[in-house]
C-alpha cells in the first residue's frame, strides 16, 4: 500500500506505460513464426574434408552446416544462382532446406560442423528431397 501513496507512483506507472508503448510497437512487426524443429535428440558432427576439385552437386541439409574453409576456395550457390566465394579463413552457414550447392577447382581444404535432429540425415540429394526442382541454378 505504501507504493500507491507514494511520489514514485507516476513515475512507476510512466515507466509501465513507456514499456507498454515499446512492446506494442515491438511485437507487431513479428507477421508470422513458425517453429520448425523442437527436439530433444541432437546430432553434432564435424568433418575434416581435403579434396583436389570438388562439386557438392545440388543438395539441402535438414539442420544447420557450417562451413568453415582452410585452404582453397569455394563457390556457392544458395538463395541465387550468383555464387559467394568463401575461401581460406572463411565461414559460411548453409540455411537449412535451402538447396545449396558448393564447387571448387584445385586443392581445398574446410569442416563441416552440422547440427541436426538425431533421426535426420546429414544431407538429402536435392533430386530425392524436391523430384519436382532437381538443379535450381547453374551447372545442372
Amino acid at each position: 500500500m505504501k507504493i500507491l501513496c507514494s511520489k514514485k507512483l507516476p513515475a512507476l506507472l510512466a515507466a509501465l506505460v513507456v514499456g507498454g508503448t515499446v512492446v506494442a510497437v515491438a511485437l507487431p512487426g513479428v507477421l508470422t513464426q513458425q517453429v520448425i524443429n523442437d527436439t530433444n535428440s541432437v546430432r553434432f558432427r564435424v568433418i575434416r574434408t581435403v579434396a583436389d576439385g570438388f562439386d557438392s552437386g545440388w543438395h539441402v541439409h535438414p539442420g544447420i552446416a557450417i562451413v568453415q574453409v582452410q585452404e582453397g576456395a569455394f563457390q556457392v550457390y544458395q538463395g541465387s544462382c550468383t555464387p559467394r566465394t568463401v575461401a581460406a579463413g572463411d565461414t559460411y552457414i548453409e540455411v537449412p532446406h535451402l538447396p545449396v550447392r558448393a564447387v571448387a577447382t584445385g586443392r581445398i581444404v574446410w569442416t563441416t560442423t552440422q547440427i541436426t535432429n538425431g533421426g535426420d540425415p546429414p544431407q538429402i540429394p536435392l533430386s530425392a528431397y524436391s523430384p519436382q526442382q532437381p538443379n535450381p541454378g547453374p551447372g545442372t
